[in-house]
């Protein structure tokens, strides 16, 4: 893949960690699944496919692999639904998918019983820790609880791209912090060296015209991310329920949709780019609030009808977008745009997936909720890049550094 960046890779990666015959590695990796809230099942396991081809080179390599994960919200939870957030389920899938038994450790993130398991590996072996949010200290950055569980293993792989954000996890920055205290080495796996070289090409040396397709619900939570991308790109579609911002702000009557005051205190500043880099949405879908199966298409210069709101763009919308992603030599994606979780809305987020499905452009996706659609969709396969991070992808097209991965030793 050309486009992408061709410096060395600055931090070390597997091929970097020497011989692991009988080493045991504990690899950070991202399994924080949708599960079935009744029986706890996977409903998509597109983030344990995307750690397979690391976990299997260090089973290759001779390895014992040691995988850690967080998964939902326990200490938000109910006794019930923690109950669920066990990666219990999460073990068996990644075992199917790994075609090899997974074990699972004890019901404690850390202590005697879950290191006589560690101990116990031999090459070739996996084993799945508990849920990392069930002990707090995880959340909380704690050394204590770090050097424990650096203490499982002889070296250090962070593959979890979705949370290298977490600059407060421990097992993203004290446990390898840990590991570097004893001596033991610590590398970025094949995904996350994937991520980091596409996002890095796609900020140096795209192809062009580069075009970005910007959605999602609020201006304010992704304003640095839309700035960083009106410096880079030639052009910037956007949708979603942000746009109503924008429209709202250019005097176009949104209806009951609701726009908050601090999305359009956000939105102002960028207003001057409306007609220039930023392209908005000439019609949308709109729908009865009381009633979601009245629909009508409401062309922006006309009003949103007071009961209705707006729930995905429009015919003409989606036309003018495919046509300008047609023209692009790159193309990136992040936030539907409209709300595509309903079939009869999703007709504008299908359709922009299907455009740069067949618009012969470098085509990547960010993350979140625009890679579920893709994947729903049928378009994953068809994508240059769909990223495991959405907001992991924002804050590092932002420039923001990351002290997960400032853990990771670098290359001499």
């Amino acid at each position: 893949m050309s486009f992408l960046w061709n410096k060395r890779m600055p931090k070390k990666t597997l091929s970097d960690l020497g011989p692991l015959a009988g080493k045991r590695v504990l690899v950070r990796v991202d399994f924080n699944v949708p599960l079935d809230k009744k029986t706890g099942a996977v409903k998509n396991d597109r983030r344990i496919r995307g750690a397979l081809p690391t976990v299997q080179a260090l089973l290759d390599a001779g390895a014992a692999v040691i995988a850690m994960s967080h998964l939902g919200r326990p200490e938000k939870a109910t006794p019930e639904e923690r109950a669920n957030l066990t990666t219990d389920k999460v073990a068996a899938r990644f075992g199917e998918l790994l075609g090899r038994p997974v074990k699972k450790a004890a019901n404690d993130v850390v202590g005697p019983a879950v290191s006589a398991a560690a101990a116990a590996l031999k090459p070739g072996e996996v084993l799945l820790l508990e849920n990392l949010r069930f002990d707090p200290r995880e959340q909380q950055n704690d050394a204590e609880f770090a050097a424990a569980v650096a203490g499982l293993a002889d070296a250090y792989v962070n593959d979890a791209f979705g949370t290298c954000h977490n600059d407060k996890d421990a097992s993203m920055v004290a446990v390898p912090a840990a590991m570097k205290a004893a001596g033991k080495p610590r590398a970025v796996g094949l995904l996350v060296e994937k991520e980091l070289t596409i996002v890095d090409g796609l900020m140096t040396a795209p192809k062009t015209p580069v075009l970005a397709v910007m959605g999602g619900a609020k201006v304010s939570d992704k304003i640095a991310f839309i700035n960083a991308l009106l410096s880079k790109v030639d052009s910037l579609l956007i949708g979603g329920k942000m746009a109503y911002t924008f429209l709202k702000l250019k005097g176009f009557d949104v209806g009951a949709t609701r726009v908050a005051e601090e999305e359009l205190a956000a939105a102002t500043p960028l207003l001057g780019h409306v007609g220039g880099k930023i392209t908005l949405p000439v019609d949308c879908l709109a729908a009865k609030s009381s009633d979601l199966g009245v629909t009508q298409v409401v062309e922006v210069g006309g009003a949103i009808p007071a009961d209705y709101e707006g729930v995905d763009i429009g015919p003409k919308t989606l036309a003018l977008f495919a046509g300008k992603i047609n023209q692009a030599a790159t193309v990136i994606w992040n936030g539907p745009v409209g709300w595509f979780e309903q079939p009869a809305f999703s007709a504008g987020t299908k359709g922009v997936a299907a455009a740069m499905a067949d618009s012969g452009a470098v085509t990547v996706v960010g993350g979140g909720e625009t890679a579920e659609a893709v994947e729903q969709f049928g378009y994953d396969s068809k994508m240059t890049h769909v990223s495991t991070g959405g907001g992991a992808f924002l804050a590092y097209v932002e420039g923001r550094k990351f002290q997960s991965l400032a853990q990771i030793d670098d290359r001499g």
